[in-house]
């Protein structure tokens, strides 16, 4: 077995909670530093972390099926630049969920220990009954 065959595929269930709040922390704190403070708002963070939580999908979050907006004449590839950041940057945060592997664990126990966890918090309920409202 190699390294690489077997790197970023690690079971993190055995970490404690306060290791993945930090890490946690680290990869919001990475989405945030992004861009301009708007798309990447500690709101927007918390309401995308809610839909990964309960949809699978962080796109599924409010204001985030086109981040930044449409794109103006001229900055097509600007924008599809950050686009391209902010996914690979969740791509991170949905893998750590996957390697934790325990959602009730992430939401009961892991997530309050995340500064500004109050968003993602308050915001799970809110996906809840809009996806249950879907059924």
């Amino acid at each position: 077995m190699t390294v690489e065959a077997t790197l970023g595929k690690g079971d993190l269930s055995a970490r404690s909670d306060a290791q993945l709040a930090h890490r946690f922390e680290q990869q919001f704190d990475a989405i945030w530093r992004l861009g301009d403070r708007d798309e990447c708002s500690i709101k927007h963070i918390g309401h995308a972390m809610a839909a990964l939580m309960v949809t699978g999908d962080w796109r599924n979050a409010v204001d985030y099926d086109t981040p930044w907006g449409y794109y103006p004449y001229g900055q097509t590839v600007e924008l599809e630049m950050k686009h391209k950041r902010l996914a690979e940057k969740w791509a991170k945060v949905s893998e750590t969920v996957a390697r934790i592997d325990n959602l009730d664990r992430i939401e009961t126990r892991v997530m309050p220990l995340v500064a500004h966890s109050f968003y993602i918090l308050a915001y799970l309920g809110d996906y809840r009954e809009d996806l249950e409202a879907l059924v």
